[in-house]
């Protein structure tokens, strides 16, 4: 893992798995790299979105 602080303070860790993460400090860029690693170990590799649809009835007939 390599670890690049820029400087304007931004943190860019590149990371073996994930490639290069970014953040505006260190914590904010290993917390980020955290976030995604437990996202991909997910049974659907993070890929299942589940969205919430409510149909509004107006009580009128068209």
């Amino acid at each position: 893992m390599s670890i690049l602080v820029t400087h304007d303070g931004t943190c860019i860790i590149v990371d073996p798995e994930l490639g290069p993460v970014s953040g505006r400090n260190r914590e904010e860029a290993e917390a980020e790299i955290r976030r995604r690693k437990a996202l991909r170990q997910r049974s659907d590799g993070g890929l299942n979105i589940i969205h919430r649809h409510v149909e509004i009835q107006t009580g009128r007939v068209a």
